[in-house]
């Protein structure tokens, strides 16, 4: 706009009317100004908003589920006890978490184990009421929070497992994942975090159950959890200080009582409970991902043991130590490599060393483990299935496994000389494992009747306390001076 036209003196309009117009030119202008100026501030504030429902999604969404994460539901949980407090229905929260999902992610690889957490997310959505929450907390883990007792939490607990048990397709692969729900009801002083331990309580003992993979919480529960805790805790402590101790059983060979190699077990000197067996500690070390730790450290220290024996003379290149392994470590890419510098570094050949894994766990191998089985077998390090005639052998899987032995459990063997249908039982499991050129070690022999009958039998090989109890590696070695190693 031209002012100063406007404000150009005239014969039809004086100073003050070029004023008055240049003033109102001003202010049209200026309320052109503002309106662009409001326009903006409306369009930022919107933009604002958005940005602030976006950042909340974010904030209370698990990005690849679309479900509520555990901030949002941390958050459902107060309110909803608030109203509890106020004289609403108690609400419950259920704890859900996948069965061996590591082992989809180790085996199929992490797109495959997103796409199963995805199709899990659309059942819940399905299973679950519009007016409760369900959340992704990480991982295989959900958690689904009931605003009142309508719908009973255990029947929905197993109508979800019943759900996911089905099967499902992902990229043409057919999985069955399994779950474990373990189930918490609010009391009046709960608060969030109280609720959620409860529920992660219960559905911890739910996973380790083979009757029921559904459990709501009871307060002994929460003290087993904790006293496992103090274990896994007092565990990792004797680890990092070398405390773990390693015990020495012969094995040796019938015809002579000659002993051809040693089991390298595991014990503990726990502060305050005295020493521990296997079964007291191994369940919660493997709970706890220490079994690869527990096992390298065992490993580490037999190899060593045996290298100074060699040295001394107290055995001959034959002499073989035998360790045992989780099935988990097999999935492990590394063990082989980690089990090749174990031997390398005590300067001793891989013929030396047999591994062994119960027979229920390597009846269940997959193809990672059968890989790894190939590869110690490459490497010319044994391995020999523990616990053998347990109840799980399939002969003709047994013939396509990587291994070179078995060890008959001592279940099969413990009437083998009282009982002729127990002989010819034993006698028939020989001959199977023969005619598949294995190896064969009977486990528990206590008696010399037990003794003759294995070896008339054909058994070459064996191994327990009528020959000699597990010991230290010191009394072990005392006891090569005896061919029997039997306890006064």
């Amino acid at each position: 706009m031209d002012f100063e036209l406007l404000l150009r003196p005239s014969p039809q309009r004086d100073e003050i009317d070029a004023i008055i117009v240049g003033i109102n030119a001003m202010a049209g202008e200026l309320e052109s100004v503002y309106q662009d100026l409001d326009d903006r501030v409306a369009q930022r504030t919107h933009q604002l908003e958005q940005a602030r429902r976006q950042m909340e999604t974010l904030a209370y969404s698990d990005p690849l589920t679309g479900l509520s994460n555990r901030s949002a539901l941390m958050r459902a949980i107060e309110e909803c006890l608030e109203e509890f407090r106020a004289g609403a229905a108690a609400p419950s929260l259920l704890f859900l978490d996948l069965d061996a999902f590591k082992i989809v992610n180790d085996t199929h690889g992490h797109a495959i184990g997103d796409k199963v957490l995805c199709q899990l997310a659309e059942r819940l959505r399905i299973d679950v009421r519009e007016g409760d929450l369900i959340a992704r907390l990480g991982g295989d883990e959900f958690a689904i929070l009931l605003r009142s007792q309508e719908t009973g939490a255990h029947a929905l607990g197993l109508r979800i497992l019943e759900s996911i048990n089905q099967e499902m397709m992902v990229d043409g692969i057919s999985l069955m994942p399994g779950a474990s729900v373990g189930i918490a009801v609010a009391l009046a002083d709960h608060d969030a975090e109280r609720l959620m331990l409860e529920a992660d309580t219960a559905m911890y003992v739910a996973k380790h159950s083979s009757a029921c993979k559904v459990h709501e919480f009871e307060p002994y529960m929460l003290l087993e959890r904790q006293e496992k805790a103090a274990l896994v805790n007092d565990l990792r402590v004797a680890l990092s200080l070398g405390e773990m101790m390693p015990v020495y059983q012969g094995l040796f060979r019938l015809e002579d009582q000659e002993i051809v190699g040693a089991e390298v077990l595991v014990r503990w000197q726990r502060p305050g409970h005295g020493l521990l067996s296997p079964a007291a500690f191994l369940v919660a070390a493997e709970e706890a991902g220490m079994m690869g730790a527990i096992t390298e450290y065992i490993l580490d220290e037999a190899l060593r043991e045996l290298s100074e024996w060699r040295e001394r003379g107290l055995v001959g290149p034959e002499f073989k130590v035998h360790v045992n392994v989780n099935s988990r470590e097999l999935h492990l890419l590394g063990f082989p490599d980690m089990v090749r510098t174990a031997l390398l570094r005590y300067g001793l050949p891989t013929s030396v060393l047999a591994l062994e894994i119960t027979e229920d766990k390597l009846m269940s191998a997959d193809h990672l483990h059968q890989y790894t089985l190939k590869a110690f077998r490459a490497m010319g390090v044994e391995v020999h299935i523990d616990d053998f005639g347990t109840g799980y052998s399939s002969i003709g899987y047994l013939r396509e496994l990587a291994v070179a032995g078995v060890k008959i459990d001592k279940k099969l063997v413990d009437d083998v000389a009282t009982d002729p249908q127990q002989a010819d039982l034993v006698r028939a499991v020989y001959s199977l494992v023969s005619a598949c050129g294995l190896d064969c070690v009977v486990e528990g022999i206590e008696t010399p009747e037990q003794a003759q009958m294995l070896k008339d039998i054909g058994f070459k090989y064996a191994q327990g306390y009528l020959f000699g109890k597990p010991m230290s590696a010191a009394d072990f070695t005392a006891g090569f001076q005896s061919q029997t190693m039997s306890e006064e």
